[in-house]
């Protein structure tokens, strides 16, 4: 079973629509806000979310994963980390969540076949996920 965490800087009605989609296989997704307390730090987060397996997280925040003390918590953890390119977060929600869709299954193999990493969530269905 793979989990999905969303950031706070996604809409959690993203979060609700993939789970949806992808309860059927056995997955789930969910908002930050709703497993989390609001004021939880990166660090004490991916410290907590580490300690479960096949976790994946996705934000917009592209900074977070250039931050070395955040980008070793996520190494660290084991968590599969993706932000959506830039173009991407321009986009209105709907084809937000029509691209993390397309992107599903590949994000799926990404989280089987590799123990961590932070990826960037390409716009065009074809490209591969960048490596941050």
């Amino acid at each position: 079973m793979i989990r999905v965490l969303f950031d706070h800087n996604m809409p959690p009605a993203l979060a609700r629509c993939l789970h949806e989609a992808i309860k059927i296989e056995g997955h789930e997704a969910c908002a930050l806000r709703d497993k989390f307390p609001k004021n939880i730090s990166d660090i004490e987060l991916y410290t907590k979310i580490g300690k479960e397996s096949n976790w994946i997280t996705l934000s917009k925040d592209v900074h977070n994963a250039k931050r070395k003390p955040e980008k070793a918590a996520i190494l660290k953890s084991g968590v599969l980390a993706f932000y959506l390119a830039p173009t991407i977060q321009r986009k209105p929600i709907t084809q937000q969540a029509a691209l993390i869709l397309w992107h599903w299954e590949r994000m799926v193999q990404q989280r089987l076949n590799n123990r961590n990493g932070l990826y960037l969530l390409p716009e065009n269905k074809g490209s591969k996920f960048k490596l941050l």
